[in-house]
């Protein structure tokens, strides 16, 4: 099927309403975002994406957003909608959140919000299982290993900043692949309000008893998941840099 390349003011028509109000269509919320999507400069929607709302395929579709591919300035960026359903007013928090952890260098930038928007970089990605199960040869140890590392590195810089993802014991879904380097994304249940959890709940789904820790044990060489559980444990009792350090050593990470 072609993409699809939908102008703003179009977006009041069916189906293209049924994206942009999801999944309570409402013409009053479609005119409303229509000038939130031209205060921001976006041209045109794209609706591609391997998940669909009716015959129209999206990016990702979540508990308070509609993720799709918005045009602007000549460039493709990433647009979450938020659901006409979602059990919050505005997108204040989450870009608020974001934001924070785009300072360390965490998350897709954000470029531009509004109520109900949010323009972030386009991520072209595949899932974390997808990208585990095709390492092959004598490095994919090594490579499994750095990418652990780079996921925890992550979630230590927003356990310091003291932002809690709120989702990571489903890494798979909020941990993507692009160009070899892993992404933590989708801020909407993060808080700075509760103790963060990052590392731990992190490394708990990567190498203990989330749906891909098996294949990543058996890949890096983990018989006896003990001893990581008692460095967790500390680590969880003493965020500090030095019990960090502790569960890198223990995973052989320099």
């Amino acid at each position: 099927m072609p993409l699809e390349l939908v102008r703003p003011e179009e977006l009041t028509k069916t189906p293209y309403i049924n994206v942009l109000t999801y999944p309570r269509v409402s013409l009053g919320s479609a005119k409303s975002r229509i000038k939130q999507l031209e205060k921001m400069g976006v041209t045109g929607i794209v609706f591609e994406g391997h998940a669909r709302i009716g015959r129209l395929g999206i990016l990702g579709l979540g508990t308070v957003g509609v993720v799709v591919r918005a045009e602007a300035g000549g460039q493709s960026y990433a647009l979450k909608i938020r659901r006409t359903d979602a059990n919050r007013a505005n997108m204040d928090e989450e870009t608020r959140i974001a934001m924070l952890a785009n300072k360390v260098g965490v998350g897709p930038e954000v470029l531009a919000h509004t109520r109900d928007l949010i323009l972030m970089k386009l991520l072209r990605t595949q899932e974390l299982d997808e990208w585990l199960k095709g390492l092959h040869g004598p490095g994919k140890r090594d490579e499994a290993r750095e990418m652990v590392h780079s996921i925890l590195n992550q979630c230590r810089k927003l356990d310091i900043m003291g932002i809690d993802h709120g989702q990571l014991s489903n890494l798979r879904k909020h941990a993507v692949v692009a160009e070899g380097t892993p992404w933590i994304i989708d801020f909407e249940s993060a808080a700075t309000t509760r103790k963060p959890r990052n590392v731990t709940t992190a490394a708990q789904y990567l190498l203990i008893g989330g749906r891909l820790s098996p294949l990543m044990r058996r890949i890096l060489g983990i018989r006896d998941t003990a001893p990581l559980l008692r460095l967790l444990s500390d680590y969880k009792r003493e965020m500090s840099d030095y019990r960090y350090a502790k569960i890198l050593e223990g995973l052989k990470i320099a």
